[in-house]
C-alpha cells in the first residue's frame, strides 16, 4: 500500500512529467540556447561530469516555461555550411506571444491545484486552478493556431500537439519550450553565439570552443583531411572571435 496520498501522487507525477519534458539529452557538440521576453539570449551545454547514454543531462529553467529554447550543434570536423540560415531565432518572436497562457497555466497546475488539494481552500480553490489551466491552454492553443504558418506547423501537427497539451496538463505548460526544442536549427552553435549573445557570455563561450578545437587539433595525423576541416573550423572561429 502507498504511504502517500492519491493527490501527493497526482502532484509529483505531474511534477516529474514536466520536469521530464523540459529535460533534453546533448551529445558533447550540442547545447542550448534560451531566449528571455527581453530578447536577451544565454547558452547551457547541460550538466558536465554526469552521462547518461553517452549524452550531458540539461534541464532546461523549470520556473520560466514562457522561455523558447532551441537545440544547436557544431560538427567540427566538417566545413562550415554554406550559406547558414539565421532565421530560426525569429521564431522567438511568435513564441513569446504565448507566455502569459503558459504562465497562467503553470501557476495553476503547481500553485492553486496543490492549495486546493492540501488546504482548507478545497474544492474553490481546485475548481479555479482546474478552470485557469484548461482555459489558458486553449487560450495558447488558440493563439498558437494563428501563428501555424510561422512555426512551419500543418493542420496534423497542431491538432497532435493541441491533444498532447489538453489531455497531458504539464505538456502544456511546457507548450513553448516543446515547440522551439522540436524546431531544426542548422545553424553552427558558435556562430548562433557570436550572433546572439552578449559579448560576456560570448568571450567565455569562445575560449571553450577554441580550447575543443585545439585538443582535437592535437589528436589528428599532420595533413589528413581531418586536420584540415579543424584547421577551416579554428580560422571561421577566429574571424567570430574577432568580431564578436
Amino acid at each position: 500500500m502507498s504511504p502517500f496520498s492519491y493527490e501527493a501522487e497526482l502532484i509529483g507525477l505531474a511534477i516529474a512529467l514536466y520536469l521530464f519534458d523540459s529535460s533534453v539529452l546533448l551529445y558533447a557538440n550540442q547545447g542550448i540556447m534560451t531566449c528571455s521576453r527581453g530578447g536577451h539570449w544565454s547558452v547551457s551545454s547541460g550538466w558536465r561530469g554526469f552521462l547518461l547514454a553517452g549524452r550531458t543531462v540539461c534541464v532546461v529553467n523549470p520556473f520560466a516555461p514562457q522561455e523558447p529554447a532551441f537545440r544547436l550543434g557544431w560538427r567540427i570536423n566538417r566545413p562550415v555550411p554554406s550559406p547558414i540560415d539565421h532565421g530560426w531565432s525569429q521564431l522567438a518572436v511568435p513564441l513569446h506571444r504565448l507566455r502569459w497562457p503558459v504562465v497562467i497555466a503553470g501557476t495553476a497546475l503547481f500553485v492553486l491545484l496543490p492549495i486546493g488539494l492540501f488546504t482548507r481552500a478545497g474544492v474553490y480553490a481546485t475548481v479555479t486552478a482546474l478552470t485557469l489551466l484548461y482555459g489558458s491552454t486553449a487560450v495558447g492553443l488558440y493563439l498558437l493556431h494563428g501563428q501555424r504558418q510561422q512555426l512551419d506547423m500543418n493542420g496534423r501537427h497542431f491538432w497532435g500537439f493541441a491533444f498532447e497539451c489538453m489531455a497531458c496538463p504539464p505538456f502544456a505548460v511546457n507548450m513553448v519550450r516543446r515547440l522551439s526544442l522540436a524546431r531544426a536549427v542548422s545553424e553552427p552553435l558558435p556562430g548562433a553565439a557570436a550572433r546572439l549573445l552578449d559579448r560576456s557570455a560570448w568571450t567565455s563561450f569562445y575560449t571553450d570552443c577554441a580550447g575543443r578545437l585545439e585538443a582535437e587539433l592535437q589528436r589528428t595525423t599532420p595533413g589528413s583531411p581531418e586536420q584540415l576541416a579543424l584547421m577551416s573550423q579554428r580560422s571561421w572561429l577566429d574571424g567570430l572571435g574577432s568580431g564578436g
